[in-house]
């Protein structure tokens, strides 16, 4: 199953073509075989991208895709259908909370999903999660104004206010990164905040809302994953957004400097694999000889991602059964801190615990 949905995802995302691929595999699937895949793709976040290249399966001469059901193929097509549909809305209801910030003078970065879907080939088929935005220095005058436009706000939270608007939620970041974690987590966060004094901005279509400097979403992309590796979950989603933004924008990364912040915050044993996989596994053509391309870990951090029952992103349990089951899955998956992130996991807990029982915000 793993070798199809490789390269169905290889052709959804525009990496290759039927002729490129050896097709030969999908004539033993069965029913079952492709009932699978489908589960595999939406439990990943990427059945938007799977349909995509099974369009092109389909349309081509050499494409055997007759035990797929009509039926299975429908309710795809369905679920699809649906990730579109919140995509459009999401969108609408993001630029209008958007134009009201900006309307009274507040400069508004929407970052993580919105921001990434720009990167594929069919944006509204990027399966969304919620809006992250950064209002810069303006984080409690956007709480205010969302306040006044009916939206109801939740300010519990020390990284980000939680905004629920017309039927969606948004993250006004006044952190990029868990910065009770220690003193490594406010650098990082200090870093982040001075890659954005950037003059040459792009914005997000058919809209005045910014869209990350490319050297900060590069550092930002790589953490933003890696802690989800490390303590959440990894999804092939997070994976592909790290291969579609390698596509774009990879001869404008400055790689020296962004090596130099992985090798601070160890992180480049992480980027490195999931460059890695992207090259490998995603047929991402790298043509900037300044980016490293292999990596040791690659199958172990793939079969942690495809295999391992620890996403709990959005799962719904409260803050302390989610700390928790951050806590059990440190001990149980140790080798990601120590291998990966290199760094001991008693000394990863001292952080969190000294982080929530004597946290500062302090930079």
């Amino acid at each position: 199953m793993e070798k199809e949905l490789f390269t169905i995802l290889r052709l959804g995302l525009g990496n290759s073509t039927p002729e490129e691929e050896n097709l030969s595999d999908f004539i033993m699937m069965s029913e079952e075989h492709w009932a699978h895949l489908g589960e595999k793709a939406l439990e990943q976040g990427v059945l938007g991208i799977v349909m995509d290249g099974l369009e092109r399966l389909e349309i081509s001469p050499n494409g055997p895709t007759s035990a797929l059901s009509k039926q299975q193929k429908l309710e795809w097509i369905g679920q699809v259908m649906q990730v579109e549909q919140r995509n459009r809305h999401q969108i609408e209801v993001m630029n209008g909370l958007a134009q009201k910030w900006i309307d009274e003078g507040c400069r508004v970065m929407v970052m993580k999903g919105q921001a990434n879907g720009t990167l594929y080939p069919k944006p509204m088929h990027r399966s969304p999660g919620d809006i992250d935005c950064y209002l810069f220095e303006n984080y409690q005058i956007g709480n205010e104004i969302a306040k006044k436009e009916g939206a109801n706000v939740d300010e519990g939270w020390y990284k980000h206010s939680q905004i629920c608007y017309n039927g969606e939620l948004f993250e006004n970041h006044l952190f990029f990164v868990h910065t009770r974690e220690g003193k490594r987590s406010k650098r990082l966060q200090k870093e982040l905040e001075q890659k954005l004094h950037v003059t040459n901005w792009s914005t997000f279509p058919d809209s005045d809302i910014l869209l990350p400097p490319v050297q900060w979403n590069a550092m930002f992309l790589t953490y933003h994953a890696c802690a989800h590796f490390l303590s959440e979950g990894l999804r092939l989603k997070q994976i592909l957004d790290w291969a579609m933004f390698l596509k774009k924008e990879q001869n404008n990364v400055d790689w020296k400097a962004f090596y130099e912040y992985c090798d601070r915050y160890h992180f480049r044993r992480f980027a490195d694999a999931m460059t890695a996989i992207s090259v490998e596994y995603l047929g991402l053509r790298i043509e900037n000889s300044d980016v490293t391309i292999g990596s040791p870990y690659v199958e172990k951090i793939l079969r942690s991602t495809l295999y391992d029952d620890d996403y709990i992103y959005n799962a719904g349990e409260s803050i302390w059964k989610s700390r928790w089951h951050v806590i059990r899955s440190l001990f149980k998956y140790r080798w990601r801190y120590e291998e990966i992130y290199q760094e001991s996991i008693f000394k990863q807990l001292w952080w969190y615990a000294s982080g929530y029982l004597f946290h500062t915000e302090k930079q």
